[in-house]
């Protein structure tokens, strides 16, 4: 058994009682000395490098302290501080403090108690390593932050993200899925995710979840219906949440809009088929115009006069079409710039009134496009072709500050037996007006007239200067 050399002196019982303990001890004077260790101290001192030929009796415990201290140790001036007031007071210390070997992190905890020796005041440390605790903890700190984190991620992202079970029932939805599909968080979580299906959608959500479980299925596209019966096309990211043990039990999703894109898409597709469509058209209205011009010019110098000049107005009502740089075009010139070419042909006057009307780019393409198509129909079948019958283009604001514009021809001989157009043309007016401009337009015939009304968002006119 180690005995002191210091001035305090320890009697058998102080040593049964450290050597009955299994956290590393030592005992001080009221100096700082170390007067007294265990053997568990002592193990630890020669496993970890320490003096093996006193374990530090006689060494000054509180200068060991302060050169931490002095190192940047930050919990060393604490501990000091508080054995020091231990010591004084006989208030119990406790402190936390690290002292890592080489290559190892590791965490102690020392408690300090004041006990009499001899009736001097001594201190009696344990030292005892929560080195597994200490790091479960900052695991846990750390796992928490990350949590907090991806929380936030989630919360804040403009990404719809929703997990579902492995039933397909929603589990987790955030702000952007809200707003992009309408449902609120009450409204979803543990719905099926199908509440955002088609009808007709092909793929259920199992089939999903399957071919996600099998690694076989990553990322789709795919058509998804809002609260209000919005379709929205969307870029579905997907993976399966995994636990610890490896044990799928859940999907995630990331659905990025990519609806506009979608519409920008088929909106280029068809404007590029109408480019096409609308130089055969020329080509047919060129060929016309120069073979009434021919008939009626007495001589070659006035066909060349009338002829130009009807190619030339032609060109300005193409020019204001294609423009989609333009701010705003005043809806009146416009349609008198489309319907000139066609009003060359023949005396026919059209009845053309409405208000001034700003139109947006889009609107701009949109009624100027469905104008030439109307137009070449007439001048192919109806009131310009033999100049029977009326044609009135007028238009007016709507309750919601948007715009009806209507083409009324009337006085025409339409066969009810015929076929119903399929054609480039008729899609022109029907599904051109909802991909553009979000509007809505309808073709109404009957026996001896045809009426084409388009509505357009007050979002698409706009100021004139």
């Amino acid at each position: 058994m180690l005995k002191s050399t210091q001035s305090v002196t320890l009697d058998a019982s102080h040593y049964e009682l450290i050597e009955a303990m299994t956290d590393e001890v030592v005992i001080l004077d009221a100096t700082g000395k170390i007067v007294a260790v265990n053997m568990a101290w002592k193990l630890f001192c020669e496993e970890n490098g320490g003096d093996a030929g006193t374990h530090y009796v006689g060494a000054n415990y509180f200068d060991i302290c302060e050169a931490a201290a002095m190192g940047a140790v930050v919990q060393a001036e604490t501990v000091l501080e508080g054995l020091r007031q231990a010591l004084k007071t006989g208030t119990s210390f406790e402190g936390e403090y690290p002292c890592d070997g080489p290559g190892v992190r590791r965490w102690f905890q020392l408690n300090a108690n004041r006990l009499t020796i001899q009736g001097a005041p001594c201190l009696l440390l344990q030292h005892r390593n929560v080195t597994t605790r200490r790091m479960a903890h900052d695991d846990i700190e750390r796992a928490h932050v990350q949590a907090e984190t991806f929380a936030a991620l989630v919360a804040t992202t403009a990404e719809a993200i929703l997990t579902y079970d492995m039933e397909g029932r929603i589990i987790s939805w955030n702000p952007a899925a809200e707003r992009l599909y309408g449902y609120t968080e009450e409204e979803a979580l543990g719905q099926s995710v199908e509440l955002l299906y088609p009808p007709d959608w092909p793929t259920r959500v199992l089939e999903y979840r399957d071919q996600i479980m099998a690694g076989k299925l990553r990322q789709f596209n795919a058509v998804r219906v809002a609260k209000d019966g919005t379709e929205r096309h969307v870029t579905i990211a997907c993976t399966p949440i995994r636990t610890l043990s490896g044990d799928i039990v859940s999907i995630s999703n990331i659905h990025h809009d990519v609806t506009a894109t979608r519409k920008a898409e088929e909106v280029r597709d068809l404007v590029s088929r109408e480019v096409i469509h609308r130089a055969k058209n020329m080509l047919s209205l060129v060929t016309a115009m120069q073979r009434q011009t021919a008939s009626s010019a007495a001589s070659l110098a006035e066909f060349n006069k009338s002829f130009g000049a009807r190619i030339q107005a032609l060109a300005r009502s193409t020019d204001l079409l294609v423009d989609g740089g333009w701010s705003s075009v005043d809806l009146a010139e416009l349609v008198r710039a489309q319907l000139d070419p066609f009003l060359h042909l023949q005396a026919k006057a059209v009845d053309v009134d409405g208000p001034s009307v700003a139109l947006g780019p889009q609107a701009l393409q949109l009624i100027g496009m469905a104008l030439h198509e109307l137009a070449t129909n007439s001048t192919k079948y109806g009131v310009m072709s033999n100049g029977c019958g009326d044609i009135q283009c007028h238009w007016s604001h709507t309750e919601k500050g948007g715009l009806r514009f209507q083409w009324i021809e009337t006085g025409i001989t339409i066969d009810p037996s015929a076929k119903k157009a399929t054609g480039f043309g008729s899609k022109v007016l029907s599904v051109l007006a909802p991909a553009m401009v979000n509007g809505a337009a309808e073709t109404v015939t009957s026996e001896n007239a045809l009426t084409w009304t388009v509505t357009i968002p007050a979002a698409h006119l706009g100021k004139l200067a």
